[in-house]
């Protein structure tokens, strides 16, 4: 294996996170609790450098390179995760027929949309915790992609199939993401 980095990203590790590199797996520990990701792309090596996560590849093809910038978009996310959490807030949203939203397990249960007899059912991703509160749903957790995937499954369970999406506008919709104290609109 040639020992000549071509690329390379840094990204600072704070001081209230701890990470452990186990070959190509990148485990965070930080206030909130852990979280563990594998990166199996055999071009690129992740280490660590003093108080920083250094990711490098010794090939310099356009994709190769954009691998090393991905694995460290993920560990900043993960940090971000580890420290402050995240959360996406969703509106329930009805013309006529008000919309019953639920949670079940590790399902999350909508009655009575657009007046439909049966129940749609949305699965719930991971470890996120789900708030109702009349017509809004918060979805919070420490993974990135477990929260924002529930969020699209309940937004999916919504969708209306075979009428005109521009007169039919009942679901639920996310409208607000927040990250730490950071809030990003949607809407």
């Amino acid at each position: 294996m040639p020992s000549e980095v071509l690329y390379e990203k840094r990204i600072e590790i704070p001081e209230d996170c701890q990470v452990e590199i186990d070959g190509k797996t990148v485990r965070v520990t930080g206030p909130r609790g852990t979280l563990e990701r594998t990166f199996p792309e055999p071009q690129t090596r992740i280490r660590i450098e003093g108080n920083e996560l250094v990711a490098s590849t010794n090939i310099s093809r356009k994709r190769t390179r954009a691998l090393v910038g991905t694995i460290i978009a993920h560990v900043r996310n993960m940090f971000i995760g580890v420290r402050h959490g995240y959360t996406y807030e969703m509106k329930v949203v009805y013309s006529h027929f008000p919309i019953t939203v639920e949670v079940q397990g590790r399902e999350v249960i909508i009655k009575n949309f657009i007046g439909e007899r049966g129940v749609r059912r949305a699965r719930i991703i991971g470890d996120v915790d789900i708030k109702i509160h009349e017509d809004e749903v918060i979805i919070s957790g420490i993974d990135i992609e477990h929260v924002s995937q529930t969020a699209a499954n309940i937004q999916l369970a919504c969708k209306i199939r075979d009428k005109d999406r521009r007169v039919f506008l009942d679901g639920i919709y996310v409208i607000r993401k927040r990250k730490g104290e950071h809030v990003k609109s949607v809407v």
